[in-house]
C-alpha cells in the first residue's frame, strides 16, 4: 500500500486529493501548519500528521520519508510560493521520492495568453509570473515523472469560506457581486476533478509523466453561474454589478473578473475535454459539483440576513 506526501494539506484541493487517495486504498502524509485544526478527511484511518511548514526544509524531509510521490500546491504569494516549490523538490528528492504532482492554475502554462498589459492592468501579471516559476521548478527539478494540473474558478468559491474573497455580498446579501462585463465568462473547476487528477497522476505516473493539464469543464457567465445557484439551492440569488469608473474596488478573486472582460477562455473547455477523452476521467459540472455540496452552498446563502 502505497504512501503519498501531501503539501498545503488542509486546504481544499489538496482534501480532494486525500479522499480519492484514500478511497483507492492508498495512505497519506499530510504536511500541515497547526494540528489542532484540522478538516474531518485529515483524521481519518491512513492519514499521518506532519507539523511543519512547506518552506521548511526539515519538515519536508521528516514528512516524505516512506512516501512514494508528492502532491505539490503553494500558497500564492509571490516570492514564497517559489520558495516553498523549491524546498518541497529539493527535500522531496533527498528522501527518494521518484514523483510529483503540482497544482498551479489555468493557462500558467501558456505565457503569451497571460504576459501582457490587460493582465498587468488587472494586477494579475506577478501572480501568473510566480505560478510560472513554479512550474520552472517542477519540471526542473529532476523527478522520474512530474505532472502539472491547471484549475480554474473552484466550485467552492461559492461557498464558505471562500466566497469572502471572490463574492462578499452572497453570504451577507444573496448577491453575486461582481465585475464581469456583459457576455464574459470564467472557467469552472469541481474542486473533486483536481483530487481525482492528482490522485490518478500519483499513482500511475508513467501514464501522466510530462502532462499539463487544463481543469476547467465549463466556461459560464456570470447570470448562467447565477441560474445554477438558484437551481441547486432554492433559493433567490441576485447580481450586483461592480463599477472601476464608480470607485468600487476588487478583492482578490474579482482580478479575475477584470481579465475575463479582456480574455476568451474558451479553449480551456476544449483542452478540458481531451483530458477527459486521453485519460478516461469525466469532468464533473458546476451544477454537478454544487448538487453533491449542496449543504455547503445551503450554509453560504443562510448567512443572509
Amino acid at each position: 500500500m502505497a504512501t503519498y506526501l501531501i503539501t498545503q494539506a488542509t486546504g481544499h484541493q489538496a482534501q480532494w486529493t486525500i479522499r480519492h487517495l484514500l478511497a483507492a486504498g492508498a495512505k497519506v502524509h499530510a504536511i500541515v501548519r497547526d494540528p489542532s485544526k484540522i478538516p474531518e478527511v485529515l483524521k481519518s484511518p491512513g492519514v499521518t500528521i506532519f507539523k511543519g511548514e512547506s518552506a521548511n526544509f526539515d519538515d519536508v524531509f521528516r514528512a516524505a520519508q516512506g512516501c512514494k510521490a508528492v502532491y505539490l500546491n503553494t500558497f500564492p504569494i509571490p516570492g514564497l510560493e517559489v520558495q516553498q516549490a523549491k524546498t518541497v523538490t529539493e527535500a522531496s528528492k533527498k528522501a527518494g521520492l521518484k514523483t510529483i504532482v503540482a497544482c498551479t492554475t489555468m493557462v500558467t502554462g501558456n505565457r503569451p495568453f497571460w504576459d501582457d498589459a490587460a493582465t498587468e492592468q488587472c494586477h494579475l501579471l506577478d501572480y501568473y509570473r510566480s505560478k510560472a516559476a513554479v512550474e520552472d521548478v517542477v519540471r526542473a527539478a529532476g523527478f522520474e515523472a512530474w505532472t502539472i494540473l491547471r484549475p480554474a474558478v473552484l466550485h467552492v468559491d461559492y461557498m464558505l469560506p471562500n466566497a469572502l474573497g471572490n463574492f462578499p455580498r452572497l453570504p451577507s446579501h444573496g448577491e453575486l457581486d461582481h465585475f464581469y462585463n456583459a457576455g464574459a465568462r470564467m472557467v469552472q473547476t469541481d474542486t473533486s476533478d483536481v483530487g481525482k487528477y492528482a490522485a490518478a497522476a500519483l499513482q500511475d505516473p508513467a501514464k501522466f509523466s510530462g502532462e499539463e493539464i487544463e481543469l476547467g469543464s465549463e466556461n459560464l457567465t456570470i447570470e448562467e453561474i447565477r441560474d445554477i445557484l438558484v437551481r441547486v439551492s432554492g433559493r433567490e440569488v441576485g447580481l450586483k454589478k461592480l463599477s472601476l469608473e464608480e470607485g468600487d474596488k476588487p478583492i482578490a478573486g474579482q482580478l479575475f473578473h477584470l481579465w475575463a472582460n479582456f480574455k476568451d477562455f474558451d479553449f480551456i473547455a476544449a483542452a478540458t475535454k481531451e483530458a477527459q477523452t486521453k485519460f478516461g476521467i469525466p469532468f464533473t459540472s458546476l451544477e454537478e459539483a454544487l448538487q453533491r455540496d449542496k449543504s455547503g452552498l445551503l450554509e453560504c446563502l443562510a448567512v443572509k440576513a
